[in-house]
């Protein structure tokens, strides 16, 4: 546990700067292996498919066509909060995995929880199922329903469920009650609610200290994490959780839970390093008669440190592969598959919502929101941040399109290549935030809304990374009408890689295990010292007076950022750059507008806004509730301008 937390905390502070990740570790190849095993080597690989089946939305992955389609398939059930940040990424890479072994999967959210719609909170027009049975009761029925789902797409008379934390324990919650199970595999699940939402208020201060969030500001309900609120249901479930007992979540589910009702079912349990609870509910599966395979979850730190700074599990990847092989019904082949995935709208409040794919041999994964009532003729482009899914930090994201949506905005929120469910595009550098290439991403996004009508007027937008590179896609590309760019560390990226802050660099460059790094040839020196020489000229110029500056590299850069600015001008695009209070990315903002960003008022098209009391993530909620209503007025305002 100590180990997991201590991982946490290294990324939380991390995230508080605008350039999150070190620069300096060398990369590992588990994504990019993942990438072509299913095709040659050097062709690109399709997202998953997306498939509606009641009110929720999955991504299918077909067994490769080079590969023989087994009788079995796997269903993926993920954990909660920020660990399904930090897993999104490597259920893909096992699903590509997977699917050139022969065996197909499906993955999905919960409701109320990552890109989903919340049943609860939303005033959702969704299932009645959905309606009828909230918390865990109604995540453990969502599980059956994508059972059936999977089947009938796949073929497969079988299936594996594999579930990490809180998906684990709806995989053991669910598995009797279904009689084709071919195996079931825990990775580090959730073994007590109580214990687990003590855990996660303990991390939920962990990251908020670091990026200094105001008490008063902090979201302590049961189950929040980094702005993410646990719908109440599930967490007042989680209170009588306890896989130890033979009715672990009885007074919920209305059942005991039997556990002999299939004894001889083959169960893996990946083990975190050092998790005594894991090493005695090992003891408790022998017991209860399974056929029990355990392994340790190597990798398992690195793996929920954090959408940035973590590190694909490569060899545990390997023992979860084994697993599955070894599993009798891979050697026989599935029979007729059903049906296709189907794609159709789900229909939530005043958003109407479509999971899509796009750009060059579908390699995006991404979500269309449309509004349910009349049309402003405005449509967003909402780019991922640093490694977060299309959901967003705090789900912020996804709330951000509906909230447009109830406003007659239509939006595009997509996972960039490399990130969540989309896959890498080969050639290109693993390290893919700031960098250029991804306008071409973006330009694709844009000719998908081209094809659906929805490019009136159009509006990109994007914190962090994502603020770069909406930034960068409106000057090189004319057709977009304005651009939100929130926290952008620079406005021309000058660094080697990801840097650190200069604060961070100062904490880590005394300590040992960085010196141990450094001789063992793991830290990119040069890489460090442009870096921080680049972080110093940048303070310098802050600070120098106007007869200095001439002087300073800074210069030259400013001048060329506002001649990108005049071209913005020259063409009326509405340019809105939004920064929180203190944030280092106003370092970089204030050498080239002037300390009191007194030089944007040569830019007519050109608004500035501070939020206070927020962190670089924005995560407090009155933080992001002022960013929704900077971007909804940008929104109006192009439509109104559109009108004249």
């Amino acid at each position: 546990m100590q180990g997991l937390l201590n991982s946490w905390a290294f990324n939380c502070r991390e995230k508080t700067g605008a350039a999150l990740a070190a620069v300096s570790l060398k990369e590992e190849s588990v994504d990019g292996a993942a990438n072509t095993s299913a095709k040659p080597a050097g062709t690109d690989v399709s997202a998953s498919q997306p498939t509606v089946f009641g009110s929720h939305v999955g991504l299918f992955s077909a067994a490769a066509s080079s590969a023989d389609r087994r009788d079995l398939a796997v269903l993926f059930l993920s954990p909660w909060g920020l660990e399904e940040m930090c897993t999104r990424r490597f259920y893909r890479i096992l699903s590509e995995r997977f699917a050139a072994l022969g065996v197909a999967s499906l993955r999905f959210d919960y409701p109320g929880s990552a890109n989903a719609f919340d049943a609860e909170g939303d005033g959702a027009e969704l299932a009645e199922s959905d309606l009828a049975k909230p918390g865990l009761v109604g995540w453990v029925s969502t599980v059956g329903e994508a059972i059936a789902e999977l089947k009938a797409l796949s073929g497969a008379r079988h299936i594996v469920l594999l579930g990490q934390g809180l998906g684990g324990s709806l995989a053991y919650l669910r598995a009797p009650m279904e009689t084709d199970l071919a195996g079931l595999m825990l990775l580090g699940p959730v073994l007590k609610g109580r214990s687990y939402l003590r855990e996660l208020s303990l991390w939920s201060k962990m990251i908020d200290e670091p990026m200094q969030i105001k008490a008063e500001l902090r979201d302590t309900s049961p189950g929040a994490i980094a702005g993410l609120r646990m719908p109440e249901t599930v967490a007042a479930d989680l209170k009588s959780l306890d896989l130890s007992t033979a009715s672990p979540l009885e007074p919920a589910l209305g059942t005991a839970l039997d556990p002999t009702l299939k004894p001889a079912l083959p169960v893996f349990l990946g083990q975190r390093p050092g998790n005594h609870g894991d090493i005695a509910f090992g003891e408790i599966l022998r017991k209860i008669g399974g056929s029990l395979t355990t392994a340790d979850f190597t990798g398992y730190d690195q793996l929920v440190s954090g959408p940035l700074s973590q590190t694909m599990p490569g060899a545990f990847i390997e023992t979860v592969l084994s697993f599955v092989q070894a599993l009798p019904q891979f050697q026989s082949l599935a029979g007729e598959v059903v049906r296709p995935p189907v794609i159709r709208p789900i229909t939530c409040g005043s958003s109407r919502e479509t999971p899509v794919r796009f750009g060059e041999g579908d390699r995006f994964s991404g979500t269309l929101c449309q509004p349910v009532g009349p049309s402003i003729g405005v449509t967003a482009v909402i780019l991922s941040t640093s490694y977060d899914h299309q959901a967003g930090w705090a789900g912020s994201s996804s709330e951000m399109a509906r909230r447009l949506a109830a406003i007659g905005v239509s939006s595009l929120r997509y996972d960039a290549a490399g990130v969540g469910d989309s896959p890498p595009i080969p050639g290109r550098r693993k390290q893919i935030l700031y960098d250029d290439a991804q306008l071409a991403d973006v330009a694709a996004a844009y000719d998908f809304l081209a094809t659906r009508g929805l490019t009136g007027r159009t509006l990109i937008v994007g914190r962090c990374s994502g603020a770069y590179i909406a930034l960068r896609a409106a000057i090189a590309d004319p057709r977009w009408n304005g651009v939100v760019a929130v926290n952008p560390d620079s406005f021309l990226w000058r660094f080697k890689g990801l840097p650190r802050t200069l604060s961070a660099y100062s904490a880590e460059l005394l300590k040992h295990e960085t010196i141990k790094r450094v001789l063992a040839g793991d830290v990119d020196v040069g890489a460090v010292t442009r870096n921080i020489a680049v972080r110093l000229i940048d303070r310098a110029a802050k600070s120098a007076s106007r007869f200095v500056k001439a002087a300073v590299p800074i210069t030259r850069l400013s001048g060329r950022v506002h001649s990108e600015f005049r071209t913005l001008e020259a063409r009326q695009t509405r340019v809105v750059l939004v920064y929180a209070e203190g944030d280092e990315g106003l370092e970089r903002f204030h050498a080239h507008f002037g300390p009191q960003a007194e030089k944007l008022a040569a830019y007519g098209n050109v608004t500035f806004h501070m939020i206070a009391d927020a962190d670089h993530n924005l995560t407090p909620r009155p933080a992001r509730e002022r960013l929704f209503a900077i971007v909804e007025a940008t929104a109006r305002a192009l439509a109104a301008k559109h009108a004249m």
